[in-house]
């Protein structure tokens, strides 16, 4: 059975906390936080970027990348 790939500009009510946990897998970790989310990158080269900024930036989160010490942090408010 082939798994067709349903991207976020098609399904805008589709459940955001749920489509970031497949799309990122084990590169990231995934802390929700008064309605927007933080994201640790833990594998930067694997993580699959263009797919969680797509996923946010769809949805019209506003998205920052910040840094702290030495983690990679993604960090989207509504």
């Amino acid at each position: 059975m082939a798994h067709t790939k349903i991207y976020p500009v098609q399904n805008p009510g589709g459940d955001v906390t749920q489509e970031l946990i497949n799309v990122m897998g084990d590169t990231g970790g995934l802390n929700e936080s008064m309605g927007g989310y933080r994201i640790k990158v833990y594998h930067t080269r694997m993580f699959p970027w263009d797919e969680v900024f797509k996923i946010l930036l769809y949805r019209d989160f506003k998205v920052y990348v910040t840094k702290h010490k030495a983690d990679i942090y993604i960090e989207a408010q509504p």
